[in-house]
């Protein structure tokens, strides 16, 4: 391969060798009548070898030489995908390449480089490598996403460059030092998205240049104390292509550390699938395919004018002629070049241009942004504010009814006074069925109503169905987290109770609580209830034992305790209130 690359290379410096037309010439017939009788002289006579070859080069010069070269126009060598090798001035761009190619130790490498900083490469340059059983187009880029460049130049060099991907690219080697990934580096991927499209990074891998010994031959190494977290996020973004340049310095051309690294980066190339083009570029192909036809369409109508022009005028005017149009011809076609460039030139502007207006239009927009931002603050503040409140507001209301004990207002209870009422008509002060304690009842007095209306929204509660002692059918109604003594005087959720299982507290004729069997508990929403307190903590609601808490521990001892000043106390103050208001009457 290296002695393909060498003979490649030689074949690119060298003036491109004229095809000889077709030529139907006796001299020329008599040249090989000639030459085959020298053959045959060197099997009957063994005539000297020197004394051939002089033979030989006199009629090559003699016959050859005065026989018109003329030449069909150089085509770009491009039928081929590219593998473009980008980075910034010093990181081993071209380095790599001579590398991939084999020819880094060559006295004239492929690709012009220099150990000094400054810069070799002025114009992408083009070399035919194989990677596995295919070709590719490797192209040496200059600092064409330098923006220390002028535009015009940096357009002139990113056109000639894109000329050379007419055909796709395989691959774009981002030659990056092993440093720290630096905003330059970050701005140059812009760059390359800008004039090559956004696909082109999934087809980019990076490739790090510039290594030690030990993070060259230490991948993993190299990886954990090299890569700062933008570094990690860029790799990661190509899909975690990346490969080590070899320092040739430090490793020569058969050293294995060298090869192997090489091989991992060819692997990466290959496993890329397909190869990155757009409309853009097949636009470029396309046209580059029509001028190289016209190019052979002129070659071939060459070749039939010096052949015409030969017979009937004779060798020197059919020559004069053929050389006259043929450089008609290389100036034709070094003005379609040229327009290839110039048509490539003009639509990077307009991606440039229409980025710029993208870039004003956004400016503008932000402006009248940054106003709208502003009253929409101080608009969202308020509505925060106002949120925050009422949000309070809803908690505090929730945080009391949590803790509110609730009843249907159609519940019935037993007044002291023997008469039946529904929980709707009670006032403060009357003394309601709290317990019957060994046959006797127990009436306590309601020193609190909390609420009694209608709720904006219905809420769950639970109605409770069971059989009294004498087989009638009862019901009660209230709040699902509202406690019910059960048969050993222990407190439950009313949705905890379990029909046929647990047993609850029920008044009969006899003046005594009978425990009996929940026979139902169903799930109702609704939305009148009443919440109030008596000093017993407790009531018979519907001819059942209730206690009036909700949502408080399991005890309705201790609760009794917590909520026994509650009463006194509001006693206290409603005295001290009245004798205030005496004594102003007395002043008064």
């Amino acid at each position: 391969m290296e002695n393909a690359n060498f003979a490649l290379r030689n074949r690119r410096r060298q003036p491109p060798v004229q095809p000889q037309p077709i030529i139907n010439n006796t001299i020329y017939d008599i040249a090989c009548d000639q030459f085959t009788r020298f053959i045959r002289q060197i099997s009957q006579h063994k005539i000297v070898y020197g004394s051939i070859l002089i033979g030989l080069i006199f009629i090559y010069k003699y016959y050859i030489s005065n026989t018109p070269k003329p030449t069909q126009l150089p085509l770009s060598d491009i039928d081929a995908p590219a593998i473009l090798l980008i980075g910034k001035m010093g990181s081993g761009r071209s380095t790599l390449g001579n590398l991939l190619l084999g020819t880094y130790e060559d006295e004239e490498p492929t690709f012009k480089f220099s150990d000094s900083f400054s810069a070799i490469t002025q114009n992408s340059s083009i070399a035919r490598i194989q990677i596995g059983n295919e070709n590719y187009n490797i192209i040496d880029t200059p600092g064409i996403f330098n923006t220390d460049n002028p535009n015009k130049v940096v357009l002139e060099k990113i056109a000639r460059t894109i000329q050379k991907c007419a055909y796709g690219i395989k691959a774009i080697l981002f030659v990056i030092e092993a440093k720290r990934f630096t905003i330059e580096q970050k701005e140059m991927v812009d760059r390359i998205k800008l004039f090559l499209g956004d696909g082109s990074l999934q087809y980019m891998i990076s490739v790090f240049s510039h290594c030690s010994r030990k993070q060259t031959e230490d991948l993993e190494y190299f990886k954990k104390f090299s890569w700062n977290p933008e570094m990690k996020a860029f790799v990661n973004s190509m899909g975690n292509r990346w490969a080590i340049s070899p320092n040739p310095e430090i490793y020569p051309p058969n050293n294995p550390v060298r090869k192997q690294r090489l091989g991992d980066l060819q692997n990466h190339i290959v496993s890329i699938d397909g190869k990155y083009t757009n409309e853009f570029f097949e636009k470029v192909r396309k046209e580059q395919e029509e001028n190289e036809r016209k190019t052979r369409e002129e070659e071939v109508k060459r070749q039939k004018e010096y052949d015409e022009n030969k017979r009937r005028e004779g060798e020197a005017i059919a020559r004069k002629i053929y050389d006259r149009n043929r450089a008609e011809d290389e100036r034709k076609a070094e003005e379609r070049r040229k327009m290839e460039i110039k048509h490539i030139k003009d639509a990077l502007l307009g991606q440039i241009n229409k980025l710029g207006e993208k870039v004003a239009n956004l400016t503008k927009d932000n402006e009248n942004l940054k106003e709208k931002v502003a009253n929409l603050t101080k608009e969202h503040e308020k509505a925060e504010r106002k949120k925050t409140e009422r949000e309070k507001a809803e908690c505090e209301k929730a945080e009391h009814k949590k803790n509110q004990s609730c009843f249907g207002l159609e519940t019935q209870v037993e007044l002291e006074s023997g008469r039946i009422i529904q929980m709707s008509e009670l006032e403060t002060g009357d003394r309601v069925l709290s317990n019957i304690r060994n046959g006797i009842a127990e009436y306590s007095e309601i020193y609190l109503i909390a609420h009694i209306e209608k709720l904006e929204h219905e809420e769950k509660f639970a109605k409770i169905s069971f059989t009294r002692p004498d087989g009638s059918k009862g019901q009660l109604r209230l709040t699902t987290t509202h406690y019910v003594f059960d048969e050993n005087l222990s407190i439950i959720f009313a949705k905890d109770l379990r029909p046929g299982e647990t047993k609850i507290l029920v008044s009969d004729d006899n003046n005594k609580l009978v425990s009996v069997f929940v026979d139902d508990v169903t799930i109702e929403m609704y939305d009148k209830y009443i919440c109030f307190y008596t000093r017993a903590g407790s009531v018979i609601a519907d001819g059942v034992l209730c206690s009036y808490y909700d949502q408080c521990p399991l005890s309705q001892t201790l609760m009794d305790l917590v909520f026994l000043p509650v009463p006194y106390v509001l006693w206290y103050y409603l005295l001290n209130f009245a004798i205030y208001l005496v004594s102003w009457h007395q002043f008064i």
